[in-house]
């Protein structure tokens, strides 16, 4: 007997109330697709030079500690444009806990920890839901 492993990833559109679902082979964001980084905001200077120290690199790591609560959101064609007014933020500006914004200029937590992506949902859905 023989045993295969197939593994798909679905993608949902997350704009309000789209039911937009593609699945796709690999991870990565399907063609026609747009994703939005809750880090995209961040501008960072180069890393510092690996004669720096290990500890200090350590703590540069562009997969380490800054990136901490980073989430994604995927829009479908029909919506490329759907969170322009709302993009999400999230920080990690001193090592602990995450700093979840809005771009509207919303501050919404300054220590979220994992579970930055759910607060910032919170907020977009009383911003539409006032919208309505």
């Amino acid at each position: 007997m023989t045993a295969e492993v197939l593994r798909s990833y679905r993608f949902r559109c997350d704009a309000d109330q789209c039911e937009a679902t593609r699945l796709s082979e690999t991870n990565e964001t399907p063609t026609g697709w747009s994703e939005v980084s809750s880090t995209a905001h961040q501008s960072y200077g180069p890393l510092p030079s690996v004669k720096s120290g290990r500890a200090r690199l350590r703590v540069m790591s562009a997969d380490g500690l800054r990136t901490l609560g980073r989430f994604r959101l995927h829009l479908c064609p029909d919506h490329p444009n759907a969170l322009d007014a709302h993009l999400p933020r999230t920080d990690n500006p001193g090592g602990q806990g995450v700093t979840v914004s809005c771009s509207c200029g919303a501050y919404l937590s300054g220590n979220a920890g994992w579970d930055a992506k759910d607060i910032w949902s919170r907020h977009l859905s009383s911003v539409a839901g006032g919208e309505r």
